[in-house]
C-alpha cells in the first residue's frame, strides 16, 4: 500500500468513525445541526473561525468564500478543497469540497424545513461514501442532518467545476 492510499484509507476510517460517534445516537435536529458543521471545522477548516459563524458560502472567481456574523471574510484554510458548486456563484445552490477521496455536498435552501432556521440557510449535508463488501464499488450519500442516505447506483451527481467545466459524480 502506497502513502497516498494509506492515507486516504485512514481518511476514510476517520471520517466513518466521526459520522458513526456524531450523527448515529443524535436525533435531535439543532444537535445534529452543530454536529455537522464541528465535521466541516474538522475536515474543511475555514481560514479563521468556524462554519457555526457563517452566514453565507459565496463563489469568488476559483475559490470558496464565507461571510461571517461578525462581517469578516475568509476562504478555506486549503482552498484546493473547494471543487464544485451547483446555481450561480453569488448564491449557489450547492457547494461540493473534496478531502482525499471523500465528496462532501453543502445544499442550501432559505424555505426549507432545516434551512429556513439556520444562519447560512443550509438545508443539509452530504457526505459520499463507499459501500465496502459488495462485488461492486457503489457509493451512497449520507445525510447529516436529514437521517438519510442514497445510494448513487447507475446514476450521477452533475455539477459545475470551479474552473466552470463540468464535474460529475458517477457510481464507480
Amino acid at each position: 500500500m502506497n502513502m497516498s492510499t494509506q492515507a486516504s484509507t485512514t481518511a476514510t476510517q476517520n471520517l466513518n468513525r466521526f459520522i458513526g460517534e456524531q450523527f448515529v445516537a443524535t436525533t435531535n435536529p439543532m444537535d445534529r445541526a452543530i454536529n455537522a458543521k464541528e465535521f466541516l471545522d474538522a475536515q474543511f477548516p475555514l481560514a479563521t473561525g468556524s462554519h457555526v459563524d457563517v452566514t453565507s458560502y459565496v463563489v469568488y472567481y476559483t475559490h470558496l468564500l464565507v461571510c461571517l456574523k461578525d462581517g469578516t471574510q475568509c476562504g478555506l484554510q486549503n482552498p484546493c478543497q473547494f471543487v464544485a458548486l451547483t446555481g450561480h456563484k453569488s448564491e449557489p445552490t450547492s457547494v461540493v469540497l473534496k478531502n482525499n477521496d471523500t465528496h462532501v455536498e453543502i445544499c442550501f435552501d432559505r424555505q426549507g424545513p432545516m434551512g429556513a432556521g439556520d444562519l447560512a440557510h443550509i438545508e443539509d449535508i452530504q457526505v459520499e461514501m463507499p459501500i465496502k463488501n459488495l462485488p461492486t464499488p457503489y457509493k451512497q450519500w449520507i445525510s447529516l442532518l436529514h437521517s438519510s442516505c442514497k445510494p448513487t447506483e447507475g446514476s450521477c451527481k452533475a455539477f459545475t467545476a470551479k474552473d466552470g467545466t463540468d464535474y460529475a459524480l458517477y457510481q464507480r
